[in-house]
């Protein structure tokens, strides 16, 4: 039997200059990554979760948040995502490109 570790955003409660971490990529030393790797169901479903989206602070929430996201629900929500400036990292930590996961037939 495997253990769901819960998985704890840990982006508000992070001191990193905006943009900037020690790996060059965006907020990626703020995320628990080894929650994040071993969670067995995406914040959006019960797939395994294939990238996490940390969402910029907005008027009603003042910090950031992080959501672990399959990759079914990151292409279908990958416009939304731009479009509020989130930044994507693969659970892994790469950061995610238009070739990742290109939209098909299920998107």
């Amino acid at each position: 039997m495997t253990a769901n570790l819960p998985y704890r955003s840990v982006a508000a409660d992070a001191e990193v200059a905006p943009g900037q971490t020690g790996t060059g990529l965006p907020k990626a030393d703020a995320i628990d990554w080894r929650s994040a790797r071993s969670a067995e169901h995406a914040c959006c479903c019960s797939a395994k979760p294939a990238v996490i989206a940390v969402m910029p602070p907005t008027s009603g929430r003042p910090h950031e948040s992080d959501l672990l996201l399959c990759a079914h629900h990151y292409r279908v929500s990958r416009q939304a995502l731009d479009r509020v400036g989130a930044a994507v990292l693969t659970v892994v930590g790469m950061e995610v490109d238009d070739d990742l996961w290109p939209v098909g037939k299920d998107a």
